[in-house]
């Protein structure tokens, strides 16, 4: 589903990625791991084609999207892909519903049909009853599920996730991975985890180490 070949990026100097080589098929959940500053979210941002690689390619789905210009990559994430950040980056002013619907009516749906939609997908994470509440008004662990719904509702094909448990207790963050790694395989996506958590990397199917911008080594986890 998702791979990149030989990536290279650097930043100025310093070297971000040193020809890295990555894969990851339909319904499987890849952790990257890795001390700070060594590349993992450069990693995820290239993969997501945020980041232009200085060397290498980035393939989804048979399509190369490094090669894409700035328009095109916009609407492939906008479509193809879904991102849950440590923060959630929800809109404090919106409910539940219209946070997650919003992708979907940027992207042109009807207002009424997003809304649906959206309504759908936050039952398929447990918020039925929490549709109408806005982020201030839920938990972390309720305003993360939302993020995930919104990462869900446009059926992605991949869906990237840095450190999504980094801001919650431990038993809210292995309820939360478990969440979204089995709603995200469940429909046939790929899922990317940039995590510090051997915990939240255990949940995964495979765990790729970054270290001075190499892969150090991979393997698949204990489950």
């Amino acid at each position: 589903m998702l791979s990149g070949h030989g990536l290279v990026k650097h930043y100025g100097s310093v070297v971000g990625l040193a020809g890295v080589d990555v894969a990851v098929r339909s319904g499987e959940a890849l952790a990257v791991m890795g001390p700070s500053g060594n590349g993992k979210t450069t990693l995820l941002h290239v993969l997501a084609g945020i980041l232009t690689p200085d060397q290498g390619e980035v393939w989804l789905g048979g399509e190369r999207v490094d090669q894409l210009n700035d328009a095109a990559r916009t609407v492939l994430r906008r479509r193809r892909l879904g991102f849950v950040f440590q923060d959630n980056q929800l809109l404090a002013e919106l409910p539940a519903d219209e946070n997650v619907a919003l992708p979907l009516m940027v992207d042109g749906l009807s207002r009424r049909d997003a809304i649906g939609r959206a309504r759908m997908t936050l039952a398929q994470v447990g918020l039925a009853a929490e549709v109408g509440r806005r982020p201030g008004e839920l938990s972390g662990g309720q305003a993360q599920r939302v993020a995930i719904a919104r990462a869900l509702v446009g059926e992605p094909q991949v869906v990237f996730a840095d450190e999504p448990t980094g801001a919650l207790d431990a038993a809210t963050g292995s309820q939360v991975i478990d969440l979204l790694v089995g709603a995200a395989t469940y429909r046939g996506a790929a899922v990317v985890v940039v995590t510090h958590d051997n915990a939240v990397a255990a949940r995964c199917h495979r765990t790729l180490h970054i270290v001075d911008g190499r892969v150090s080594d991979s393997m698949g986890a204990v489950r």
